[in-house]
């Protein structure tokens, strides 16, 4: 769009506020960065992603930017929505607003655009984490012969590391592949099955743009990456060429905060911006205004141990009070439990801190083997209280999978993995007659749907036909008898389907909720679009805080969150780094560090000298009950006192 008609936007346009209203000097100075490529190193607390949306609104106000040429780039639904909203804000609600997207999603709607210049099985389908886990893996398992699907599991992930480190773009990849008979089994299926892998999504965009095979058109002018931190050596690729493409980069993150090891967050790529990107121009945030002084001075001793971190002047804003934090030690977890549940409610009876605004910090909840002790002292006081897991936790229930596999045959009736979740539900339908239809899909050369035509066509080819037969008609039945508002009203069709189909009140509650967020975060105006939602999703590191309770919650769930009060339970050496080695360590020290400085006045940290019951076989050695003092904190400037004591003494 040329100057006439960026003029023209924006005497259309109504600004609700201006960009620079309410910024402080230096996120003023930070905002407004143009003309070369950027980097803002912003610690905990300094403004970061406010700036990054302000930068957005200076460019169209100031420089006459349209926002069709503008990309804003984060990586959860929740983040996403906030930035979308943020701009919304200083723009006005009517006006056009840039192109705000996780870079799952803005790789699958620029693949699902191009999708035939793409090397993916057509139309493009993403398996989600349940398909994955129960027919992927659970299939390959059987194909191969393997004793325990742990190990089809594992071969995925070091396939999805292969794509995400971009040790997959090596010459010869495939025949140094640790087991060349689970690539062509995976091959196999996933033609039978026509899907794609999550972990593949941001590759196969990496693939298509750097062979040429796709062109975006239009490309963004300009790029504009929160978390930069955050981004693998395959994200980083993209948004190299998208640079390559002709945007102007301006990203936003803090080495100390890369906490995204498990799939391969690289803090080296925010630290080489300088030398990736030239001409460039380098900012800084340095006035935290969320941790009081002695919290922020406690959480730098922690960073401050990584010798190759960037060096940051930052400093504590908060006044008055220096911010309150204690390390208490206990015996074991059941007096750390008690004394948890005590100072919640000391917090909120004598700081009149609501329960929303206290945080319970875990390093890992399997089983909700720390979760459930601390939850059940705590509720036993009064004090309301929730733990949050996966919010796609709801749709591993077997009757909300069947719904969910409805939905997606309602958009396409040819979904081959919506057709083998909906027959996996079934009664009488096993393992054995669906490897049955499986054969028959393989050996004519065609997709699992097509066998499953001509099984409803001619039941007797396999040993329990008439039984599929039968399931295939009873779903086709319940498609035909959905009305049409689907693609009008997706809220209210989805709302009708699992009135029908969620017998359980509480799961189609929760069913509901979970589709809401993502149609109220994404904006989806189809089904199509509410389901691509549900696709781009990542999974437990996505997050809904639960009103008005106190939440329990992993360290990575709270990347993005601050509270009045952060109590870290669980800080001990067997857990943080844990089994980590290598740069996995450092991984840990920066979740610890995340973790820390999401307080803004109180921050407790407690360990237990042992770990009794379920919570002994847990941590670096199963079974064994002793547990130390973290080595991140081990020496710093706040001494471990006894728990007992303190909690008694509130």
């Amino acid at each position: 769009m040329g100057s006439v008609a960026a003029t023209a936007w924006k005497e259309e346009g109504a600004s609700a506020m201006g960009w620079h209203d309410g910024l402080r000097e230096e996120q003023a100075h930070a905002a407004a960065c143009c003309g070369q490529h950027a980097r803002l190193l912003a610690g905990p607390g300094t403004g970061k992603t406010r700036c990054l949306t302000r930068h957005a609104a200076y460019l169209i106000e100031e420089k006459g930017v349209p926002p069709a040429d503008i990309l804003l780039v984060t990586f959860t639904r929740a983040a996403t929505a906030y930035m979308r909203t943020e701009v919304e804000r200083m723009l006005g609600p009517d006006a056009d607003l840039p192109d705000v997207a996780t870079l799952h999603s803005f790789a699958l709607r620029t693949i699902l655009r191009h999708a035939a210049r793409t090397r993916l099985p057509q139309p493009v389908r993403i398996a989600d984490d349940y398909e994955e886990r129960r027919i992927i893996q659970e299939d390959l398992k059987q194909i191969l012969g393997l004793q325990r699907v742990k190990k089809a599991a594992e071969l995925l992930r070091q396939l999805s590391a292969d794509w995400e480190r971009l040790t997959a773009d090596r010459d010869n990849w495939e025949s140094r592949f640790p087991d060349a008979r689970f690539l062509g089994a995976w091959r196999e299926h996933r033609e039978v099955y026509g899907y794609t892998l999550r972990a593949e999504l941001v590759y196969q965009l990496k693939l298509a743009l750097t062979s040429g095979d796709l062109q975006l058109e239009p490309a963004p002018r300009y790029l504009l990456v929160d978390e930069y931190q955050d981004l693998n050596a395959c994200d980083l690729a993209v948004v190299g060429e998208l640079v390559g493409c002709g945007a102007e980069l301006y990203c936003a993150g803090d080495d100390d905060q890369s906490i995204y090891g498990f799939r391969y967050a690289d803090p080296e790529g925010i630290r080489r911006f300088p030398d990736d990107y030239r001409p460039h121009e380098l900012a800084d945030l340095e006035e935290c205004w969320r941790c009081g002084p002695s919290i922020l001075r406690y959480a730098l001793y922690v960073a401050e141990q990584d010798p190759r971190r960037l060096p940051k002047a930052i400093k504590s804003m908060r006044e008055p009070g220096p911010g309150v934090v204690k390390l208490l030690h206990f015996g074991n977890q059941a007096e750390e439990a008690w004394a948890v549940a005590r100072l919640c409610t000391w917090l909120i009876g004598k700081h009149r801190i609501t329960p929303q605004e206290i945080l319970i910090l875990l390093r890992s909840d399997h089983n909700n083997r720390f979760s459930g002790p601390l939850e059940e002292q705590i509720a036993a006081l009064g004090v309301p209280i929730a733990t949050v897991v996966d919010p796609m936790a709801p749709l591993d229930e077997p009757e909300a999978r069947h719904f969910l596999a409805l939905l997606r045959l309602t958009v396409d009736q040819d979904d081959h993995l919506a057709w083998r979740t909906a027959l996996g539900l079934t009664p009488g339908i096993g393992a054995a007659t669906l490897a049955e239809i499986y054969d028959l899909a393989r050996g004519d050369g065609v997709r699992f749907a097509e066998a499953l035509g001509r099984v409803r066509d001619n039941p007797a080819i396999i040993a329990r036909g008439t039984l599929v037969e039968d399931a295939c008609n009873a779903i086709q039945t319940v498609l035909n008898s959905r009305p049409s508002e689907a693609a009008d009203d997706p809220s209210a069709f989805i709302a009708g389907l699992a009135q029908q189909q969620l017998t359980d009140p509480l799961l189609r509650d929760a069913v509901l909720r979970l589709f809401g967020s993502i149609i109220e975060e994404t904006r989806a105006r189809t089904l199509g679009g509410v389901l691509q939602g549900l696709t781009a999703a990542l999974g437990t590191a996505e997050q809904e805080r639960p009103p008005g309770s106190v939440a329990v919650m992993t360290m990575h769930q709270a990347k993005g969150l601050s509270a009045d009060a952060v109590i870290i339970v669980g800080a001990e050496d067997e857990y943080v780094p844990g089994r980590a080695q290598g740069s996995q360590v450092d991984d840990e020290r920066r979740l610890l560090y995340v973790s820390m400085t999401r307080a803004r006045d109180h921050l407790y940290i407690t360990h237990c000298s042992k770990r009794l019951g379920r919570q002994a076989h847990s941590g670096r050695v199963r079974g064994f009950p002793d547990r130390t003092l973290s080595r991140f904190l081990d020496g710093g400037p706040v001494r471990s006192e006894h728990g007992m004591q303190f909690a008694r003494s509130l």
